[in-house]
């Protein structure tokens, strides 16, 4: 469906509409207003507020009744009997309200009779304007009195009227009076039904609540004559209060600001007459009576069993007496009356607003007034009360009704919204909250959340009331503060949990985001996210204040809550903590707790263990307990007569005492604590603390330091102890601790000896008995022999000792001293018991004698450098002890010299040093002697645990094979395979290699090396290469663990290629494809390739391009191994071919590049996985593509039967390597035989065509672009018709034979769908326009059929008379088919044109349509014969009745109108040219059609389709007048265009006559702008023809009299001068042209034909005609693009148009004067 313009239509509307007014159902629209209005007391509610509003102070309420019909009146019963006979039998007559507030004015008359219309003054309530029509809901016609006059209400039908009257001077009154005559009361109405008196005690209810807030002093009820009941309030003067500090006075949206808080004192009394107590109430039957006691006796019993499963209720907060149990008689129990006060606190919040001018605006126009500049909030609560006290005070029998009246009055269950009134609408807290500028729903009910503007207003006035809630909060805290410390702590509890629950927010009904908006002001106002509350140290902040926790005695100073207000007011607690105003204790309060004063010995104790139990608890972790422990500390020891104890600093403390190991009453370290204070704690709590057990290492430090030193070494008692202690622990103690500890205890003098206190050094065992002036050691408790062996306690006496006291005695004897002899046996009788450090001072003295070729007289030995008695040894040179016993190890002198470092044997070191010495003195017979020696005791010596250290050294010590004696090799340096020598290494000598394991000699080198030599020194023969090649190949186990050399084979230059050297000197030398070459000849290496490069296959297929080598099969294996294969991969050749493309064409030719494109081609999906491959393949020149060229010189004719049908005369192909850029894919022959001189083909072959595609290659059909210009709508539209029926009737078979080909998804749309929105026209003709993009290349067309999409119609086939089938074809199928292959346009073509009997013969189902074709004819042909009998029998019936004569028969038919419209003037409304038309849908109405519609709404169709033979003048007149509206808006179409436009175009060659005529927009191709000339104030833009070169100065001449008499037209025709361009083009045959509104006007054609004829007045004149029909012809261009019969009738009418205006400036212009 087209777009509808509705701006266009409703201007059109507003324009020529009729007017009209809308009428309104007054009744039913009061109805429909009160039935969302209609609550309880509605109607006083509104009258009580309009009083407000006028400032009254009184209020008189009275209710007129009219006597009971069934009911009489009680004689000469007293009034209180009288009063409650009216009060229960009378009915509703009238209802007076009257106030003494100011006279209404002419605008309060006004709006009083008007609905909707509010009241504009801010101050006011009303807002409306509907709140008087609530009358209307018990009153038919009210009555209104105030000042000096009166209004009546009467209804006129269903229109509510009014009549005004001054008031007469005998009822002048001062009143405003309100007189509603209740409808139902009225015996003439249909609704008479008169109703009761309100319920009296509910009424006085709302009337209490009313007068809370608003502003009267009394109200006052009647009924009849009586005063049933009056209402006073006294307000006492406002007091400020100040805002508290810490508050926002702002609200969140910045719409208020609270400038004001004032709190003042009311009290309201209200008295009435005890009868309205009781009057109203039903008495109760006796059947209720004894069902009431029956469900008391039950409750009675239900309670009595209750007692035993429940819990005991809670007693009321409130209790009412019971009344008396002896009643008075009825007379005095209704006469008198009762009164009530109640004493309210109220608190008054001021706050300016602040608006902006569009948010105002937006709130008057939804409440007919502007935001007031500043409004006031007032609160309401309920004081706290004793539970024993009531709320209200009365007196009187019926006091007990206060409580009733005044229930609502106070918030004591839930705070509701006052808009003046109260609403339904709750606040979510304990808090009546005035609000007289929030803006109600229309009922008044509720508050309006969701209007936009309105909303936004009440949530701002909503925070303000949060606002004022929080001020009073604080207030009422303050009044606490200054009560604390005066009443009890429980008293100033219960206070505060009753202020907690006023405050605590409940959920809101029946919106619960009005009190949420209210609770996130409250809580949200503050600065510092903090409340005053009470705690135990005062009302304080509560983020000084932490929630309760248990009572700890060490944390006195931090306030906290007390626990029975968080019992009592938990929902507050919670809310406080969940929005973070209050905390747990935190560690930070512990903290500060512990900081500000110590604590004695029992609160330590206590701190310690609460401390341990909450570590193992998990609620404290480590790090924070040691934060507490660096702030405490106790006073500790603390002797009252004698001292005042010690600062002991918790922090300082890491360790503690085990009992078990450590006495507490020894003298402890610093930081460890006294076990006094961890006695009862477990083990667990005090490592948790951080603290370790004090070990036996650090106490003993401690002792051994001072002053603990002087008695520890002083005080054998206490030296004794500590051993002892010490010993215990021993064997507890750990390595290190041990070698600690005796590091500790050894300097000092600890040990208790016979000889005093002595250092373990210095002290023996009891057992030494070799002197007897020894200091030897004390027993003592728990000493053990291991603890004193480590503290160095001596078994045996020293050798110093030892060699002086025997000097000494041999000094006094006068004997010679021990030899050697005897000291060896000496101390191989104590063995045992020499310490170590005089063992290793034994190994470190030269004491024993020697014997070999080397020794000195004299010379004294280390046992570590002697060797035990062997004669081989000796043999070897080496030195040997000197000794008269034997050495063995199985005798003690042999023990102790083996331990003292005596050689048994040589280690393999030593020989190998020997070898080495004997090859550099070239001694053989000792190198022989010491080989044979390792050989033969290589298992006895034990040589085989050296084989690692032996194969490491780098002596040389081995014989090669390469060199003789005394020529040696390290056993790294050489190796026993002696293949491994084609590589450079050294061989084993042949008689050594059977011992190569053990003289540590490897088979083979490591691969590296081997690899290595390879890389920098290629074989330089074949035999060479092979042998390489070959050893490599034995080690291919050992390559394939090391991929990296793998890799560096496989790209390094090492496999020689060998070619053909010729060495005849007269040859070039290697053999070369371009140079034959004979004579002797033989193989030299000519190159180096590395392995990945070469190919060892016998199928040398590339040979020329791929270097093949052959070499033996073990030498294959490795080059295959590192990268080398039998023949080129897919992927090697396309590297390859990257390289260097030519090459390959070069050498393999046209068509085996073609082949291994096409193996390219296959494996095109793997090749595109290497991302690097694909960049090289696409930057390089590799594509095969081809040009067909046509050549010069023509060809001998050489006969029909030699040329091939297929074969195109004079054209030769030629083949060039490309870019994906520069190739196209033929998918459009037509575009190749178009552009075939413009662009390289790939070759014509699907797989080859994909393949191209991945290189990014365009198919041709992306590339041209084509443009379709379709030409008028035929008046025939015959073959447009018959050839859609062909369509669909012939598509049938095509589809279904292309189903049975292929497949259903191929299939985009059937026949079904082609009926639907397939439209075929017949036009002109049709022309199209190819561009090849990137090209510059233009060419065009003429088409017989073409396909065109437009919206709202579908798909549109357009046709020339004579189409094309095959054209037709081509088109259709790629509607039908969603890839089209080149053969279905031929098969569909075949299928339209043959008849049907020929494609049945042909196989093709056709019986359905011949079946049907058949039917279609007979009940073509019964039509036409009921036609003709009905045509035959209206003949006879019409020469019956004479209208028609006998002769005139025959001319009947003739008479009948063609079928055909007659032909209109070209270019009028309503002919065939005037818009597109669809053959198809020349059966239905013209007004039906779519695009006839939209035709319409462009003024191209008039709207009358009925056939008439000529045209009245009321539409030839609307014609004409329509048609000068289009030339004034083709003129205005014209605009300036610019070099942007111009060279965004393609180019193409100068426009032929025979393609466009002199009037051809395809001309601007061809332009590009020369020069700009001034001319009358202007630059007038010059253009010049892809050929032109003609100089300005050559043109002057000529632009002087073009420009003057083109722009004269452009005045004439009030034309744009800026959209007037001129041209030169000399070899175009183009007038002018319009391009989008711009003209240009070619110089070429005014310099040929007018330039010489200017000179004179004719030639002017002519010049001028000449070009004033141009310039129409190219204006109307600016209505019709194509030249067709309408645009000559625009033509025609702009001539027409602007004849007068031309002929009056000719004579200025032949006078130079047209401008």
């Amino acid at each position: 469906m087209a777009t509808i313009d509705f701006a266009r239509l409703r201007n059109q509307t507003m324009a020529d509409g009729l007017d009209s007014e809308v009428t309104v159902n007054t009744r039913a629209l009061i109805d429909k207003v009160l039935a969302r209005y209609s609550s309880e007391h509605t109607t006083l509610r509104e009258l009580i507020q309009n009083a407000a509003d006028a400032k009254a102070e009184k209020v008189t309420i009275n209710f007129e009744t009219d006597p009971s019909v069934t009911v009489p009146t009680p004689q000469g019963a007293d009034e209180p009997i009288l009063l409650r006979h009216i009060i229960q039998n009378h009915t509703l007559k009238r209802l007076v309200v009257t106030n003494n507030g100011q006279p209404f004015t002419t605008a309060d008359w006004s709006r009083l009779k008007s609905i909707a219309d509010g009241n504009p003054d801010e101050t006011k309530i009303g807002a409306f304007g509907v709140g008087f029509y609530s009358v209307f809901s018990d009153c038919d016609e009210p009555f209104v009195v105030s000042g000096d006059k009166t209004m009546a209400f009467y209804w006129k039908g269903n229109t509510l009227s009014t009549k005004m009257a001054p008031v007469p001077p005998d009822h002048n009154t001062s009143d405003t009076i309100f007189s509603l005559d209740y409808r139902q009361a009225n015996p003439a109405s249909a609704s008479y039904n008169p109703s009761k008196l309100p319920n009296l005690p509910t009424l006085c209810q709302f009337l209490a609540t009313s007068l809370t807030f608003v502003g009267l002093d009394t109200i006052e009820l009647h009924v009849d004559d009586y005063i049933v009941a009056s209402f006073t309030k006294k307000i006492s003067p406002p007091e400020n209060i100040r805002v508290p500090q810490g508050l926002k006075t702002e609200t969140e949206g910045g719409l208020m600001r609270v400038t004001d808080v004032t709190r003042q004192h009311s009290q309201i009394d209200a008295a009435w007459m005890n009868v309205i107590a009781t009057a109203q109430v039903p008495p109760k039957r006796a059947a209720d009576i004894v069902h009431q006691e029956v469900r008391n006796a039950g409750t009675t019993l239900r309670s009595f069993f209750s007692k035993f499963a429940a819990p005991p209720s809670q007693t009321p907060t409130r209790s009412i007496k019971a009344p008396p149990t002896e009643k008075p008689k009825p007379s005095e129990e209704i006469a008198g009356d009762s009164k009530g006060t109640i004493f309210l606190q109220v608190c008054t919040v001021t706050a300016a607003t602040r608006v902006s001018r569009s948010f105002a605006a937006e709130i008057e126009r939804a409440t007919k007034k502007s935001p007031p500049k500043t409004t006031k909030i007032a609160l309401l609560t309920s004081p706290y009360q004793e539970p024993s006290a009531t709320l209200a005070t009365g007196s009187g029998s019926s006091s007990e009704l206060a409580l009733k009246i005044f229930a609502e009055v106070l918030p004591t269950k839930s705070g509701r919204i006052f808009i003046g009134f109260p609403t339904a609408q709750t606040t979510g807290y304990l808090a009546h909250i005035s609000a007289p500028s929030l803006i109600p729903t229309v009922e008044r009910e509720n508050v309006d959340m969701n209007a936009r503007y309105i909303s936004t207003w009440n949530i701002e006035l909503l925070r303000v009331a949060g606002l004022a809630c929080r001020i009073t909060y604080v207030s009422e805290m303050a009044a606490l503060q200054a009560q604390f410390g005066k009443e009890e702590t429980e008293s100033l509890v219960a206070k505060t949990i009753y202020i907690f629950k006023q405050y605590t927010a409940s959920a809101s009904h029946p919106s619960t985001s009005l009190g949420d908006k209210i609770d996130e002001a409250f809580w949200n106002c503050s600065l510092d996210r903090s409340i005053d509350i009470l705690s135990t140290k005062g009302i304080m902040p509560s983020n000084r204040v932490r929630m309760p926790a248990e009572t700890l005695s060490f944390l006195g100073e931090v306030p906290m809550v007390p626990q029975e207000l968080a019992n009592g007011a938990v929902d507050f607690m919670v809310n406080l903590h969940n929005r973070g105003f209050i905390t747990e204790l935190t560690m930070q309060d512990i903290r500060q707790g512990l900081e500000s004063r110590a604590l004695n010995e029992d609160e330590l104790c206590e701190f310690l263990k609460w401390c341990g139990a909450k570590l193992e608890s998990g609620e404290i972790d480590v790090p924070g307990s040691r934060s507490l422990f660096e702030v405490t500390v106790a006073n500790v020891d603390v002797e009252p007569e004698k001292n005042s104890g010690r600062i002991l600093a918790l922090g300082d403390i890491s360790t503690y005492v085990n009992p078990a190991r450590i006495g507490a009453h020894l003298p402890l370290p610093s930081d460890t604590i006294p076990f006094t204070f961890t006695r009862g704690m477990s083990l667990k709590q005090l490592q948790l603390f951080g603290w370790l057990e004090l070990s036996m290492v650090r106490w003993l430090r401690h002792m051994t330091s001072q002053p603990q030193l002087g008695d520890f070494t002083n005080d054998e008692t206490l030296a004794s102890s500590v051993l002892t202690l010490t010993s215990k622990c021993w064997e507890q103690l750990d390595a290190s601790s041990r070698e600690t500890v005796v590091k500790i205890l050894t300097p000092h003098p600890i040990i208790p000896t016979k000889m005093g206190l002595r250092r373990p050094a210095e002290a023996y065992f009891p057992t030494v008995k070799l002197f007897d002036d020894l200091p030897t050691v004390k027993p003592f408790a728990g000493s053990k022999e291991k603890f004193l062996l480590s503290l160095g306690v001596r078994k045996t006496i020293d050798l110093p000792m030892v060699f002086d006291r025997m000097r000494s005695r041999d000094e006094q004897s006068e004997k010679a001293s021990w030899n050697h002899v005897d000291l060896i046996r000496y101390f191989a009788s104590v063995i045992n018991e020499i310490p170590e450090k005089d063992l290793a001072r034994l190994r470190e003295t030269p004491f024993l004698p020697g014997e070999g070729a080397t020794v000195k007289p004299s010379q004294l030995f280390k046992a570590s450098d002697l060797f035990a008695p062997d004669p081989t040894i000796r043999a070897l040179g080496l030195t040997q002890i000197k000794v008269p016993f034997d050495c063995k190890s199985n005798t003690r002198e042999g023990v102790l010299l083996l331990r003292l470092g005596l050689k048994q044997c040589p280690d393999s070191i030593t020989i190998a040093n020997i070898l080495h010495r004997a090859g550099q003195a070239m001694d053989p017979q000792l190198y022989a002697l010491a080989m044979e020696y390792f050989l033969l005791n290589y298992y006895k010596n034990n040589y085989v645990s050296e084989a690692s250290k032996f194969a490491a050294l780098t002596l040389p010590i081995l014989p090669t094979e390469q060199a003789p004696f005394p020529a040696l090799v390290g056993p790294f340096q050489c190796y026993t395979n002696e293949h491994a020598a084609c590589l450079g290494f050294a061989i084993l000598r042949s008689d050594l290699r059977i011992h190569a394991e053990k003289l540590g000699v490897q088979r083979d080198p490591s691969i590296g090396p081997c690899v290595q030599y390879l890389l920098k020194t290629p074989p330089r023969t074949k035999l060479d290469a092979e042998m390489q090649f070959a050893y490599l190949a034995s080690r291919g186990s050992d390559l394939d663990q090391y991929k990296g050399l793998i890799q560096n084979l496989a790209t390094a230059n090492i496999v020689p290629v060998f070619r053909k050297y010729y060495l005849d000197p007269t040859c070039s030398g290697f053999e070369h494809r371009t140079k034959p070459q004979t004579g002797k000849m033989e193989m030299r290496i000519h190159h180096y390739d590395p392995p990945e490069h070469v190919f060892v296959g016998r199928d040398q297929e590339y040979r020329g391009i791929l270097d093949y080598v052959q070499y033996g099969a073990e030498a294959t294996a490795f080059l295959l191994k590192v990268g080398a294969k039998h023949e080129p991969s897919t992927h090697d050749l396309a590297s390859l071919l990257a390289r260097n493309p030519t090459r390959f064409l070069n050498t393999i030719g046209q068509d085996k590049y073609l082949d291994l494109l096409r193996k390219l081609a296959e494996h095109a999906a793997n090749l595109w996985k290497d991302k690097d491959l694909v960049k090289v393949l696409v930057a390089s020149r590799i594509l095969l593509g081809y040009r067909d060229i046509k050549d010069d010189v023509k060809k001998v004719d050489t006969g029909d039967d030699e040329l091939d049908d297929l074969d195109e005369d004079n054209v030769h192909r030629e083949w060039s390597l490309n870019k994906a850029n520069e190739m196209v894919i033929i998918d459009n022959v037509n575009y190749m035989t178009r552009f075939r001189d413009f662009i390289i083909a790939a070759p014509q072959e699907e797989v080859l065509e994909e393949f191209y595609a991945r290189f990014g290659v365009q198919k041709v059909s992306e590339l041209v672009k084509t443009d379709q210009r379709i030409g008028t709508v035929a008046r025939d539209q015959t073959p447009a018709q018959n050839l859609r029926t062909d369509i669909l009737e012939r598509v049938r078979l095509f589809l279904h034979e292309y189903e049975r080909d292929a497949s259903s998804k191929a299939i985009r749309h059937d026949a079904k769908w082609l009926g639907s929105n397939l439209t075929v026209q017949c036009v002109s003709d049709i022309s199209i326009r190819y561009s090849l993009a990137e090209r510059n290349v233009t060419t065009s067309s003429k088409r017989s059929a073409a396909i065109i999409k437009i919206k709202g119609i579908g798909y549109v086939l357009s046709v020339t008379p004579k189409y094309d089938l095959y054209e037709v074809s081509s088109e259709l199928v790629r509607l039908l088919v969603t890839r089209p292959k080149r053969n279905d346009a031929i098969a569909l073509e075949r299928i339209l044109t043959e008849p049907l009997r020929r494609l049945q013969q042909k196989g093709i189902n056709v019986e359905r349509i011949l079946r049907r074709k058949e039917h279609e004819a007979r009940i073509a042909k019964q039509a036409e014969q009921e036609r003709e009998e009905d045509e035959q029998q209206r003949m006879v019936e019409q020469a019956k009745s004479g209208l028609v004569k006998p002769d005139d028969r025959e001319n009947v038919r003739e008479n009948v109108p063609p079928a055909t419209p007659e032909k209109h003037m070209p270019g009028a409304f309503g002919s065939p040219d005037t818009g597109m038309q669809i053959a198809n849908n020349s059966s239905q109405s013209n007004d039906k059609s779519l695009i006839n519609n939209w035709a319409k709404k462009l003024g191209f169709k008039n709207t009358s389709n009925a056939p008439s033979g000529g045209t009245d003048g009321p539409q030839i007149s609307r014609d004409i007048q329509a048609t000068k509206s289009n030339i004034q808006n083709a003129i205005k179409e014209c605009r300036p265009t610019g070099m942007s436009n111009i060279n965004t175009k393609h180019h193409q060659d100068p426009t032929e006559l025979d393609r466009g005529g002199y009037c051809n927009d395809e001309q601007w191709e061809n332009l590009h702008k020369a020069f700009s000339v001034p001319f009358s104030g202007r630059h007038v833009d010059i253009y010049y023809g892809r050929e032109e070169t003609a100089q300005l100065d050559d043109l002057k001449s000529h632009l002087q009299a073009f420009l003057p008499l083109i722009f004269g037209l452009t005045t004439i025709f009030s034309v744009n001068p800026a959209a007037v361009n001129i041209f030169l083009d000399k070899n175009s045959n183009t007038v002018a042209f319009n391009m989008s509104g711009s003209l240009f006007f070619n110089l070429a054609w005014f310099i040929t034909l007018h330039s010489e004829g200017c000179s004179n007045k004719e030639g002017k004149l002519r010049a001028l005609d000449s070009w004033f029909c141009t310039y129409c012809h190219e204006l109307a261009h600016n209505l019709v693009a194509d030249h067709n019969a309408r645009h000559s009738w625009y033509q025609q009418q702009i001539i027409i148009e602007y004849s007068q205006q031309y002929r009056a400036a000719l004579e200025g212009f032949t006078q130079g004067m047209l401008i």
